[in-house]
Parts: structure tokens; sequence; C-alpha cells
């Protein structure tokens, strides 16, 4: 353990992520599917397709088997691709055809309806954060299942309802490309879900059930004819699940699909069997209204309120004849699909009965009116759950539609007409969009600053990044996608910006294959080094209230195990209960004692594994035989003044998140934390580095929080209704599997789900010291300091500083600032005056081997202690030097630095190897020209300009130049 006066060690390095690349989607359903179409009743609900009287057929075009009422006249799947066509469009379906109308919350009314009051009843529940911060494999939620996996469906937790439906908002960025044209894509939508789970020991429903359930909603809640439905066969993957699924089309348009997961998938492919079967439909909601209503396109539907707005401050016009005519085959424009987007324009085109110009002109000015209004909406429910832009993970993927809108903006000159005010204001306009199915929305302070930051950060693209692209172009001139992929999302550059840069055009399907890179990109299975499964649960008792502030404690042995890390030492112990608290949560282990058969052996670490803690002793115990100690009493001591250290660090750790949500806004949310014993660090998310002024405000309102005597209380609670009462700002700490949840409550400030250890009352924690403060990466800040015992001790230390600096200014604390400020600027008086006199002795230098006719090439032994002298001015002397067709080089203990004229000749080789003897990384660089800034910028030819930094030996460099009769100048 490090000593209280160890100097803090900052460490601004992200805790790395340990990825795999694994098979995407796309190939794991590619490789389950020849089997699922080989046994339809084993994987298909056949039964209730019969019943409804319906048919399985093969279609001629996509190959896939479907199923379509005996009476139905459609050739194929159903499927845009196979019909070639949406065919609802201008008539609409059901209802709508018959002259109801329905708008976007009614269509999520009409399906509660239904599902509420099917056979078995489904109920109704509130949509989850767009920000999946309950799971640790992905960012954001893609589709409704996201929010119950993998805990629901492993057993490890209950759902919050069984059966559910939900309108959940999701968001998926492999289809950017087709946004805008084919009507059915978007970045961010929302699934209407239901989902059910299916125990060994509890049966909900499942298959057969499930299709009638949803040919019910079809039919009779949306009153559509069953011979225009068609269900496909297909093969679902997604969040490392599996199973069969059904789609549902009407008029071309996939309404629905239903996911029944049996299957549990690994990065390689291959999958086993669930023991809790689990449904997942998924229905487009836009898609909904779209095909009742029969409107050109589903984005006039979706965003009424928006387009509205901005077609009155743009004055954007879309021509609703040839959208009418263009709707039906705007199905055909889907990238991932289309084997040539050329052809398919100019056949479309033929269709329109207008010129494939003309066609464009009318639907690409729609098609940017159109992803503007969907990235605003992505962005802003990303944002308001508490995501924030940037170059990394999920945050990249938000930046690139925030930026893409940007582009499209400037592109079209609408900026101008907006401003950064006038597009704020679509935000609030896609509220009142969605209003209808999630009431109104809280204020969000933050949400202007963070726009207002990405456009500033977008019209000013980061420099250094802008620099690696362009040294990129140097070596390539035509970009690769890899190169796009690069730029775009480590580099955090704009496909536009790319695309002006480089004189190229951006890929048609960019964002597609950004999509599948990161669909690639996999967390490894955890190693698990000890087979733990046998034993009882270690009960950790300091969580119990009787005995929290606990030192002793008697327990008994499990069992001893080999340490695997440690060439099989056995000095692992498992105990049946402990106070040694493990390595989790971010916070350091307890260490003490054990007193094992009449022997104390010190506790060096503790780790988890499992539901069992482990106790790592400093040797190993000497009995081979387990039987010997297996049920043997042991006594237990902690380190008291390690663990009250660590229990304030952790606490610390709440307030300081408390104070930062306080002072920055409601986008701060928690990425990471460490609590040592020398001190703790906190990663937030925030769009900026921190001010000097906002540390001390984040360290003034930590320590108010301290000072008010806040009550710590600790209990359990049903994982369920915590997040009922508290939402999902418990999981500050990262994934909780169980029912159950610890819950951390200091009152009126912060409430965490978490295990580490606690005061009881903020006032223990004594003071917080924010020590400093560093942007570790895009969008993530971390903030070190120290509280208790630790606090006073850096107090002490900054204490003594002042009177230190008191001593040598000689004045007194109220007069420090202006003492050192009038020292510092005397000090950069004297240190410009000195340089002053450099750069004379340097001319003076200069000017006499120049002016010496007995000397053709010198060196200069100096005294300065680095080449900056010479590198910033002797440049300057670069076109005397070659008129003269002189030289003269510099030699410092630890540079080399000349100018000479090239009839000079120099065997640079032989000095190379004279430098490698002293240092085996050694690098002399030479230049065949001088670039000459004063008094104007110019290019010297004719010289050779040679500088070396490093370790060298100056008698052997000199021995060098005089044998290359460079001669020795004493100046």
């Amino acid at each position: 353990m490090k000593g209280a006066d160890a100097k803090p060690e900052f460490d601004d390095k992200l805790e790395e992520v340990k990825t795999i690349k694994g098979l995407t989607v796309k190939e794991i359903k590619a490789k389950a599917r020849p089997e699922f179409e080989a046994n339809p009743a084993k994987f298909y609900p056949t039964k209730v397709f019969e019943k409804m009287n319906f048919e399985r057929h093969q279609c001629p075009v996509t190959k896939h088997y479907y199923w379509k009422h005996k009476d139905s006249k459609i050739q194929t799947c159903g499927d845009s691709s196979a019909e070639g066509k949406y065919s609802f469009i201008g008539k609409g379906v059901g209802i709508g055809r018959k002259g109801t109308k329905i708008t976007y919350a009614q269509a999520w009314e009409g399906f509660k309806k239904s599902l509420t009051s099917a056979r078995v009843p489904c109920k109704a529940i509130d949509r989850y954060p767009v920000v999946a911060r309950w799971r640790n494999d992905v960012d954001y939620v893609a589709a409704g299942i996201y929010c119950f996996q993998p805990y629901c469906v492993t057993g490890e937790l209950d759902p919050p309802a069984n059966p559910l439906i939900c309108p959940q908002f999701s968001v998926r960025f492999n289809d950017l490309d087709n946004i805008g044209l084919t009507g059915r894509h978007y970045s961010g939508f929302i699934m209407l879900g239901i989902q059910v789970f299916n125990y060994p020991d509890k049966y909900v429903f499942f298959k057969e059930e499930c299709v009638e359930f949803f040919n019910d909603w079809l039919t009779k809640e949306l009153e559509i004819d069953p011979t225009e439905i068609t269900y496909v066969e297909d093969v679902w993957a997604g969040g490392g699940n599996l199973g069969p699924s059904v789609e549902a089309f009407v008029g071309g348009l996939e309404i629905g699909n239903m996911v029944f997961m049996q299957y549990k998938t690994f990065h390689d492919g291959s999958y086993e069997e669930l023991d809790i079967k689990v449904i997942d439909v998924g229905i487009g909601l836009e898609r909904i209204p779209w095909a009742v209503n029969g409107s050109a396109t589903s984005y006039e539907d979706t965003f009424a309120n928006v387009l509205k707005y901005l077609r009155s401050k743009l004055d954007v016009k879309v021509d609703e004849n040839i959208w009418e005519k263009f709707g039906p085959y705007s199905c055909l424009l889907d990238v991932d699909e289309s084997e040539n987007i050329d052809k398919t324009w100019e056949f479309i085109a033929e269709k329109v009965g207008v010129s494939i110009e003309e066609l464009k002109k009318a639907i690409l000015m729609a098609k940017d009116l159109y992803i503007v209004a969907d990235h605003t909406r992505t962005a802003m429910m990303i944002i308001q759950d508490g995501s924030l832009p940037s170059n990394n993970g999920g945050g990249s993927n938000l930046r690139n539609v925030i930026r893409r809108v940007f582009a499209i903006l400037k592109n079209n000159d609408w900026w101008s007409k907006l401003g950064l005010k006038g597009f704020l204001e679509i935000f609030e306009h896609h509220k009142l969009d969605l209003e209808g199915l999630y009431g109104k929305f809280k204020d969000y302070p933050s949400f202007e600053k963070i726009i207002e930051v990405e456009y500033e950060r977008w019209s000013n693209t980061d420099t250094d990044q802008k620099a690696k692209f362009e040294r990129m172009l140097k070596k390539s001139k035509t970009l690769t996608d890899d190169d796009w992929i690069v730029a775009v999302t480590s580099y955090g550059i704009p496909a536009d910006s790319v695309a002006k840069i480089s004189g190229q055009p951006i890929p048609n399907d960019l964002y597609y294959k950004i999509a599948q890179l990161q669909e690639r990109i996999t967390k490894p299975p955890e190693v698990i080094l000890y087979n733990v499964a046998h034993l009882k649960e270690t009960e950790l008792i300091f969580y119990e209230q009787a005995h929290s502030s606990a030192v002793v404690f008697e327990a008994k042995v499990l069992d001893v195990f080999a340490n695997l890390t440690q060439k099989n030492l056995r000095n692992i112990v498992i105990l049946d209960k402990s106070v040694f608290y493990p390595t989790s949560g971010g916070q350091q282990h307890d260490v003490g004692t054990l007193k094992i058969d009449g022997e104390e052996y010190n506790v060096v670490n503790v780790e988890k594994v499992g539901k069992v803690c482990l106790h790592i002793l400093d040797r190993p115990l000497p009995n081979p035989d387990n039987s010997h100690y297996v049920g043997m009493p042991v006594v237990g001591k902690i380190d008291e003044e390690r663990r009250k250290q660590l229990k304030n660090h952790h606490t610390g750790t709440h307030i300081v998140f408390a104070a930062c949500r306080k002072v920055l806004g409601p986008h701060v949310w928690q990425n990471g934390a460490k609590k040592t014993i020398d001190q703790a660090h906190l990663d937030i998310t925030h769009f900026d580095s921190l001010t000097k002024q906002q540390e001390v405000e984040i360290e003034n309102a930590a320590n108010r929080i301290i000072l008010q005597n806040k009550q710590i209380n600790k209990f359990y609670m049903d994982k369920a209704q915590a997040e009922l009462e508290y939402g999902f700002r418990l999981y500050q700490g990262g994934v909780v599997p169980g029912n159950q949840l610890r819950v951390v409550n200091i009152e009126d400030t912060d409430v965490e789900a978490c295990c580490g250890t606690h005061c009881d009352n903020t006032s223990e924690v004594g003071w917080i010291k924010i020590l400093r403060t560093t942007k570790i990466q895009d969008g993530i800040v971390r903030l070190y300091y120290v509280a208790g015992e630790r606090t006073i001790t850096k107090l002490n230390a900054e204490k003594e500083v002042l009177n230190d600096l008191q001593k040598l200014l000689a004045t007194t604390q109220d007069n420090l600032v202006d003492t050192a400020d009038k020292f510092f600027k005397q000090a950069k008086h004297y240190s410009n005056e000195c340089s002053r006199q450099e750069q004379k002795i340097l001319r003076l230098q200069v000017k006499y081997v120049l002016d010496n006719p007995e000397i053709k090439s010198a060196y200069v032994i100096s005294d300065e202690d680095e080449i900056t002298l010479y590198v910033s001015f002797l440049k300057n002397h670069a076109v005397a030097i070659r008129d003269a067709g002189k030289g003269i080089v510099f030699i410092g203990k630890k540079f080399i630095y000349g100018i000479l004229h090239n009839s000079i000749n120099l065997n640079l080789e032989e000095l190379k190897a004279i430098l490698l003897q002293d240092n085996e990384k050694a690098q002399l660089k030479t230049k065949d020209s001088v670039s000459v800034t004063k008094p104007k910028a110019i290019k010297v030819d004719q010289v050779l300009e040679l500088s070396y930094i490093g370790v060298l030996n100056v008698d052997k460099v000199k021995k060098y130049f005089n044998t290359a009769e460079v001669r020795e100048c004493d100046l």
C-alpha cells in the first residue's frame, strides 16, 4: 500500500474494452436459414395458418417460403422487392380505404386496444430510454427486445409485465443512405413491441397465439382484408439471440415481424437452445398510418408538425404530383438491395413519365427535408435520454447524423433562413409530434448548449483531425471504403467535408458499411478461471446493518484453490461469510488478516467470481489436503483505516457526481469510476473540458452536500419497483443483474444501484478536494479528487507550498499573487533580453566565419542546452551562407545543427555510424534546402540542413568534423 504522503498518480487513459470480431447478423441468419426452411412444422406456426385458411408457397422471386389466404390473388411473398412497388399508395388499406384516416398516436391507441383485449391480454408499459445504460454490450436500443436482454431472456430478471406491449423509441444507423427515399427507413423509429417470456414452469403464449393476435389486430382493428396479407417465413438474429420469425406484408410493405427466440448465439454463429422461449414482435409505428392512409410517403404522416414548420421557414415545396407517382416505386431505391441504383432511377423516371433530371430535382430536395426531420428527431431522443455526440462508440453515430443535418442545411442554403435559433425550434415541433405517445417532454437545460457546441465544432472542423486526413490523402489520392470509414468515424470529419477536401463523391452505401463494421465488433466471453458452481454463495455481512462497521469476524472455510495466476500456489481461500470487500464497481478490495489453523496470513487481494469471494493470501497453506481445511473455523480482520478511506472515496464519488449534474446539467452521466486508497476519479459524460471556475463550483457544491449532513440510506429493492420509482438514473455504475437492487440513496441528492461500501451520513466524508480534471476522450471528462484523511494530507501539502513561496518571495500570503506577478514579469523581460543577446551572439559567430577568408567551414561547441536557438534563427543566415559558399555547425551536449553549402562534402553515413555507437535509435535528419520566413518567405537551395537531437559523444563528433576538414572555432 502506498503511503499517505505519496504523490497522486494521474492515469488519463480510458480503460480499454477488449473486443473481438464476430459474424454479422446477416451472416448468422444465412447460416441458420437452410435448417429452418427444411423443417417448417418444427420452426413455424403452421397450425394457426391452416386454421386461418392460409396456404404455404415458395416465392418465385425471393425464393422465400410464405403463407397467403386461399382466396388471395397475390402471386409473390408480398415483399416490395418481389411485388416491384407499394400498391397501397393513393388508396390506403383497411379502414383507410373506407375513408377513416389515422394519426401517428391513433395508430398506437388502436394497437393497444387490440392487444390489451386479446384472449391472453397484454399489459402496456412506458418506453425505456433509448440509451441502454442497463446493458454493457450496446450503446442504444435498436429494437424493443433490447430493453429485456440479456437478463429477462436468461431468466435472471423478471420483465416488468408478461406479456407486455410498448411503443419503444429505437435507433439504427445502417439505413442512413435510404432515409428520405424509400418511405420505410428511419434512423430513429418507434417500435411497437409485443414481448412474451415463456419459462419452463410458466407458459404464457408462443408462436400460434402470437400470429392469431397479430392477425386479429390487422383484420379486426384495422379491417384489412385477409387476402391482402402475406406471412413470410424468415430467420431473425440480434442481441445475442436467434430464432424463426414471421414477417407480415400488406401492399408490398412489411407491417411487422414476429420473432420467436429459441437460441442463444455466439460470435462465430453457433447457437444453443434457450430455456426461456421469448416472443419479440416488432412493428414500425411509422408504417401503420402510412399504409392505412395511403400517403405518398410515411415521412408526411410521421413528421406532420416538423415538416409544416420547415416548409414555412425554408419555402420548400414538394411536387405532390410527381411524389404520388414516385411513391409506389420508392421501395426500389434501397441501396442495400438495388444492384444498379442508376438504372433504378432510370426505370422509375420512365414509370413516372419525366426525365431522370426532373425526377431527381423533385425528389432529392424533399429527401433532404425528410433527412433533416428524421435525423433531428433521432438526435433529440438520444440526447434527451443522456448521450452526447463524440468520436467514439454510439456517440459517433449521433455525431454523424447531427453533422449530416448541418451539411444538408448549409448545402441547400437553408441554414441562413433558420439560424441556430430556428434550428433549435425544430426540436420543439418534434415534441409536439410525439406528445400523443409520450406526453409532454421534461425540460433539458443542457440541450441547446450541446447543439451549439456541436455546430461550432462542425463549422471549424478540428485542425488535428483534418491534418490526419490530409496526410491520408497524400498516401492515396483515391479514397477506399476503409479510408472513408476512418475519416468519418475515427477522425470525426463529416462526410460532406471529406468529399469537399478530397474532391470525391460520398459513396452511396457509406453509412450501411459503417454500421456493418460496427456490428462485427463484439466483446469476447468473460474468461472464468475458477469453477465455483458447487460452492455456496459467500455471505457478505458488511451489507447487514448490524455488521456494517464490523472489523473482526468469524467464518468457516468452504474450499481452498490453487492460484492459476501464481504457479498454482494454494493461497486462495473461500469462506462461507466475509467482511472483506472484493474489488468491484471500481473500488479497491480490502486487505487484512485471516487466522487459519493457528497461523495468521495476510489477505493481499479479494476477488469475486460468480457469487463467491476468493481471499488471496500472501503465502500458500501448508497442507495439500483440502479436507484438512474444509469446515475449519477462521478469524478474519480487515484493515479498518483502509476500509474507512475507501468508503470515503466511494461515497465521495456519489457526491461529486451529484455536484457535477447540479453544476453542468442533466446530460452528465457516469462513464466509469475508480476508488483507491490514495485517490479517486470519476469519468462523466460532458461535451467540453471543464473550466477552472466549473471545477471550483463542483467542489463547492460537493462540500455543501457534505456540510448538509445528509442521511445515506442503503436498502434492497425489487428491481422493477426501483426502476419505476427512481428511473434509469439508478444505473450510473453499469449493469446490475438479478431481481433485487441494492439502492444507495443520499436523501434529495443522488440515488444509484451500487454494491460498494458507503458512509451512513455525508458528514462522515469530511471534505472533498478536486485535484485536477482532464478530457480523456471526446465527450468524457475525468475528475480526480480526494476525500476524508487524504484531503487533510493534500491541504497540508498545499499549505506547505504556500509557506515556502512566502519565504522564497519574502512576502505575505495576501501579497503572494501580486509579488509573483511582478517577479514573473521581470523574469519574462530578462528572458526576452537574454534571447536578443543570444541572437546577437549567433549573428556575430556567423559573421566571423563568413568574413574570415581562411575558414571554409567551421563547427562551434555550444553551451546551449537545447537546439531551439539554432533551429529558430540560423536559418535566417542561409542565403548569406550559400552565397559565401561556406558552412557552420553547432555541437551541443545533446544536439547537432548546421547549414553548409553543397560544395562542402560530408560523409553523412559515417556521421550516422558514429552517432549510433552511443544511441542505437539515433536519427540524423538532413534536407537539401532551407525554408526561410524572414524578412520574407523563400526557399534557399544549394545548401544542406543538418540536425540531430539525442545522446552523443562530443569528442567523437569533433574528431569526425576535424577529419572532414571542418574547422573548430572557439567562439
